[in-house]
Formats: C-alpha cells, sequence, structure tokens
C-alpha cells in the first residue's frame, strides 16, 4: 500500500495502487454516511464515489481499490497528474449533510491527490 497523505491532507500514490484513506473526527453520537470522491480539474468525477457508515465511531476508513487508483490516468510522459478530492458526511435519517475541511483548509481550497505512474503492470 503506498497511499500517503501529508500533513496539508495532500495524498499522493501511485496509479493502480491499492491503499487506506482514513477519516477521524467524526462525533460518535451519530451515524454517519460518510463519502469520498475524486475530480480533475474541470470538476469531472473520476471514479465512483466510495461510501462508508461511522457505526457511531470517530474513525472511518476507504478502502482505494487498484482498479479505483488506474481511473486516475497519469498521461503519458507526464510524471504526475494532480486531481481533487472531496470528503462529505449525511447523518443518517437526516437530510444534514457537511463537507469536511482538510486540516487548516478553508471554503474554496482543493485537497490534492498526485498521482504518479504505474512503475510495474503485476499482472498474475
Amino acid at each position: 500500500m503506498t497511499v500517503t497523505i501529508d500533513n496539508e491532507g495532500t495524498i499522493s500514490l501511485y496509479q493502480g495502487d491499492t491503499g487506506e484513506i482514513v477519516v477521524d473526527g467524526l462525533n460518535p453520537e451519530f451515524n454517519y454516511y460518510v463519502f469520498f470522491a475524486v475530480r480533475d480539474d474541470k470538476n469531472q468525477l473520476l471514479a465512483e464515489e466510495l461510501k462508508v457508515s461511522s457505526n457511531n465511531k470517530t474513525t472511518v476508513s476507504f478502502f482505494l481499490s487498484a482498479d479505483f487508483t488506474d481511473k486516475l490516468i497519469v498521461p503519458q510522459y507526464a510524471d504526475f497528474q494532480v486531481y481533487y478530492y472531496g470528503i462529505k458526511t449525511i447523518k443518517q435519517g437526516s437530510s444534514e449533510e457537511d463537507t469536511l475541511f482538510v486540516d487548516g483548509s478553508d471554503y474554496g481550497d482543493k485537497n490534492l491527490i498526485i498521482v504518479y505512474p504505474k512503475k510495474v503492470e503485476g499482472n498474475c
């Protein structure tokens, strides 16, 4: 698993690799649906949104499969490609929705995903 997240919330990964994104700080008094989405610079959704339930816990994890990260294309001869991600919570049984901010971010700030090209295909 080669997914890393720095102190500003920037995610770095290799296209086609697997990894885990952990979201913490949820209020355990509520059960949330938590969503994770990746978009390009034209705001186009690149892969299906991922959805997990918090089950009244303070932390949830999103597993990024090889199929999911393979959709994050790095153009041929490019060193990397930048995409953007968002995380949203919806209280179960309610219509209350909140887009979450990464530490230190504010309205209009973009949460970056830096995708590096595959180094090895690795088909079994």
